[in-house]
């Protein structure tokens, strides 16, 4: 920034620099985070660096004030080789001093993400959340109900108080209180970025939540007499076998060509491989009890994605614990496969 000097008749002739209206007209407001600065190390009489317009001059200190009615700008300074009719009070955002120190502001810590999972003590849909905890490392307390008096006359009462939909299984976290399988995965996922990177990844992650839920049902439709699909274990053993020809993760193993990635809707795990997983190894168990064979020779990819999950060194304690040993199914419903 060039100053313009201009002759002015006084006493002793002087020539005055001066700079153009427009030049130091005001400056715009800043979208910028706010900052705090330190002034106790600038002095009257200090050399700086002032800003004016988006560029950086040589000037010096005139004042430090302490006045709370100049907080935000606390510096008066003069340019050097200007009149002082351009003296101004700046802020630290406009100054340049090795003596002017940034004051960080204190960042606050969120409290960690602390889970209340309810669910039967079975694998069913509670081995699902139990194992994206595991996997996230993150603090939860597991309510595994094995009598139906503790869920429907203490803690689903409980669980009403604060959503009318209250069902097995609930998630708590905070002030939510979210109920219903998918609806629980995707609340689970948005907090752990676990939904997918990306809209096609998201897209694909929910679909496949509700498909794999299909396969799911077709599974509670074999076990449990009160379905009345299976009347009877010789009803269960027929169709059981029916199910497991019908190869029913033929779509997860087209997917997975699909997308040409080691899980089903990114590079990286999200919601649905877990209930994937579960059912995968529900299926294999399935066809152990009946001699049906290798559930994966057809899904070579479905295979890889199982091991590779299996080994994953974040479920590592899961695997060997008593979750993982838990009965697949509600021994109270008397179901045909455990």
């Amino acid at each position: 920034l060039k100053p313009l000097f201009l002759s002015q008749l006084g006493r002793d002739h002087s020539r005055v620099a001066l700079l153009p209206t427009e030049v130091m007209a005001p400056r715009k407001a800043s979208n910028s985070p706010k900052v705090t600065y330190d002034y106790a190390g600038l002095k009257e009489g200090m050399r700086v660096q002032a800003e004016s317009e988006g560029e950086f001059h040589a000037a010096e200190i005139l004042q430090v004030s302490d006045s709370k009615s100049r907080t935000a700008k606390p510096v008066k300074v003069t340019y050097t080789g200007f009149d002082k009719v351009y003296d101004e009070w700046v802020g630290g955002d406009r100054l340049k001093c090795k003596a002017l120190k940034k004051v960080q502001p204190e960042i606050e810590k969120r409290p960690p993400l602390e889970f209340n999972f309810g669910y039967w003590k079975i694998r069913g849909l509670g081995s699902i959340f139990r194992m994206i905890f595991e996997y996230k490392g993150v603090k939860y307390t597991d309510n595994q109900y094995e009598t139906g008096p503790k869920w429907f006359d203490e803690d689903k009462l409980k669980i009403l108080a604060k959503n009318a939909l209250a069902n097995l299984p609930y998630v708590e976290c905070g002030n939510d209180c979210v109920c219903q399988t998918n609806a629980c995965l995707s609340y689970v996922g948005s907090r752990l970025r676990l939904n997918g990177n990306g809209n096609k990844a998201r897209l694909m992650n929910e679909q496949l939540l509700f498909e794999v839920y299909d396969v799911r049902n077709a599974m509670i439709d074999l076990v449990y007499p009160y379905k009345t699909v299976c009347r009877t274990e010789a009803e269960h053993n027929e169709k059981a076998i029916k199910h497991l020809e019908s190869n029913p993760f033929k779509k997860f193993e087209a997917c997975l060509e699909k997308s040409g990635t080691d899980y089903f809707c990114d590079r990286t795990l999200c919601t649905a491989d877990f209930p994937i997983w579960e059912m995968l190894d529900q299926h294999r168990l399935l066809a152990e009890k009946h001699k049906k064979g290798d559930i994966f020779a057809d899904i070579p990819k479905c295979k890889a994605f199982y091991d590779k999950f299996r080994a994953l060194p974040q479920l590592e304690k899961y695997f060997a614990s008593e979750d993982y040993k838990l009965p697949v199914n509600n021994a109270i419903a008397a179901p045909y496969f455990l």
